[in-house]
């Protein structure tokens, strides 16, 4: 379920979008470009899709907080997208997928906060075109995260894959302490499992052996932290595993 919360000031709440604009653009556009905001309840989400009018002129919604998963299965095969702050969605607008039936649906992972990039919206920010660019440069990045992360699912060993996949993203959203970088959500291992293309019992043993390598681990609130350098090279975590990589890859 949507909960309208009343309007945000886009360019004061999105640091890295403002620093995509001129200092001039930026003292202009800052007070004018107010957007409405909802807040999404955890659960399955059935998107709300715009009338046809509105739709013409309406940007999606901008990500300001909170996780969104979109998943996707086809020929039984599950996958899934992570989304978080600064994705821009569009998650009203129809799959293309044939001749496959893709089955996709949306969960939200925590309570998350979005800017709805409405035709009021788009209205108020036309003077300034730099504005939507830097926001179709937000979905460009959208799909070049997810292209990388297809890339992770071809890699050889659920260890490697799982790793590779933390980093990522503990690298685009996660706090860097002293000793490693914080994901900022909780990730259930049926969820990895479907973000790295493996089996929920190859995730449990491949987390286990990263946790006894000291690569992962768990904090008392549930989240994971990764240590130390993300893996540089195509090749099996942990020396001598080559037969378990192998293994682990046949039952994803």
């Amino acid at each position: 379920m949507a909960q309208p919360t009343g309007l945000v000031a886009l360019l004061q709440v999105d640091h890295e979008l403002a620093e995509r604009l001129s200092a001039a653009t930026l003292a202009a556009a800052e007070p004018m470009a107010l957007a409405p905001t909802e807040w999404l309840d955890v659960g399955v989400w059935h998107p709300r899709a715009p009338t046809d009018e509105e739709r013409a002129a309406h940007l999606g919604l901008l990500v300001l907080e909170g996780f969104v998963a979109r998943r996707v299965r086809v020929l039984e095969r599950p996958a899934t997208e992570l989304l978080g702050p600064g994705d821009l969605l569009l998650p009203w607008e129809p799959d293309r997928t044939e001749p496959f039936a893709s089955g996709a649906r949306w969960e939200v992972l925590d309570e998350t906060l979005v800017a709805v990039l409405d035709r009021r919206f788009t209205g108020l920010i036309a003077r300034w075109p730099e504005i939507t660019v830097a926001l179709l440069g937000r979905a460009v990045s959208r799909s070049r995260s997810f292209a990388l992360s297809l890339a992770i699912t071809q890699l050889v060993g659920a260890d490697l894959r799982l790793l590779a996949l933390l980093w990522h993203v503990g690298e685009r959203w996660g706090t860097r302490e002293e000793d490693g970088i914080v994901l900022p959500v909780r990730l259930t291992h049926e969820l990895l499992g479907s973000l790295v293309s493996a089996q929920r019992p190859t995730v449990t043993r491949a987390l286990g052996r990263l946790f006894d390598d000291g690569r992962v681990s768990r904090r008392d609130d549930g989240l994971l932290v990764v240590h130390g350098e993300p893996p540089a090279e195509l090749r099996p975590v942990r020396a001598g595993s080559a037969m378990r990589a192998a293994r682990d890859a046949a039952g994803a």
